[in-house]
């Protein structure tokens, strides 16, 4: 399988806790090695049921959730937006919550401003600018470049908010728009000079960016039609492999741990799902994926001797068969 497939919009479900036996048999996963031992499902304490729920995120508030989300589940055998809706995909800036001038350009995907503060660009990710010696990752430099030419010239630009206020670097989270209106996030996207990275809660334009990158994907722009970015098969991955890859394999079994759930591909790679994110996925189409052909990406770590990827939302995974 070598094509590269484009990634579905949000799907936001989770099955509720008092849901009886809906897999008859799980394989547990311990949470100190993926190690797997199978279980009844039945026999389980309800605390550690397989894809259980617990937390202020839920009853009333995940039942009205649930509802004014269902219409938006995508098929399992599209990646693309639904139907590329106009209005979901809608990359309009709205109302701007602040006006700033940058006056520098770090890479393709953080900036700072007049006032001395570093701004993230939410929901892409660009290649690394080479500092220290280092060599820029390819496509740093034209990111870079790109985003300098779409600010020239332009005094002020447009801030809207997520709901974070800033990233673990202590840098503002923010989307960016030129005077005329324009998503500067979407354009680089688009271009296939950045990918899309989807960090919950901050997702207010993720139907945006996976449209743009979407159609980058389906153009091989960019990016896209870089080696790096092509898809591996999980049995052919060397141990040493690390970074940002796009991942095509076959799920072996599903499991848990106390704190994620795991989807083990052949070839000794496991995808991890922290229960806190599981809001953020479809949970009846996780428990039936076992033997199906999937792809992912991410970025990939070593850890206990096997390769991981961990997944914090939906769109980043799609089922081929």
């Amino acid at each position: 399988m070598s094509c590269t497939l484009m990634f579905a919009h949000n799907a936001i479900h989770s099955i509720p806790a008092n849901r009886k036996c809906l897999i008859q048999q799980v394989a547990l996963i311990n949470s100190t090695r993926n190690t797997v031992c199978n279980i009844d499902q039945c026999n389980i304490d309800k605390k550690h049921r397989f894809f259980s729920i617990k937390g202020a995120h839920y009853g009333r508030l995940f039942i009205c959730q649930a509802i004014f989300l269902a219409f938006s589940f995508p098929g399992s055998q599209a990646y693309s937006t639904p139907a590329d809706n106009i209005l979901l995909a809608s990359c309009d800036l709205g109302a701007a919550d602040e006006t700033a001038e940058v006056t520098h350009i770090i890479d393709g995907d953080t900036v700072i401003l007049r006032d001395g503060r570093h701004i993230r660009l939410i929901g892409i990710n660009t290649p690394e600018i080479g500092r220290n010696g280092k060599a820029s990752e390819p496509g740093a430099d034209a990111a870079q470049k790109h985003l300098q030419s779409l600010l020239q010239g332009h005094k002020q630009i447009f801030l809207k908010f997520d709901a974070e206020e800033f990233d673990r670097y202590e840098r503002t989270l923010a989307h960016l728009f030129l005077p005329d209106g324009e998503n500067i996030q979407a354009n680089l996207l688009a271009e296939g000079l950045a990918i899309p990275l989807t960090i919950p809660p901050n997702l207010i334009y993720l139907d945006c960016y996976l449209h743009h990158s979407n159609q980058a994907i389906a153009s091989q722009r960019g990016l896209w039609s870089l080696q790096q970015y092509k898809p591996l098969a999980s049995t052919t991955l060397d141990k040493n492999i690390r970074g940002y890859h796009v991942i095509t394999g076959r799920v072996e079994r599903i499991g848990e741990s106390r704190s994620s759930i795991w989807i083990n591909l052949r070839g000794k790679v496991a995808l991890r799902i922290k229960r806190k994110d599981l809001i953020y996925f479809n949970a009846p189409e996780l428990q039936d994926l076992e033997g199906k052909m999937i792809q992912v990406r991410g970025w990939i770590y070593n850890k206990n001797k096997e390769l991981r990827i961990n997944l914090k939302h939906r769109s980043d995974m799609m089922i081929i068969e």
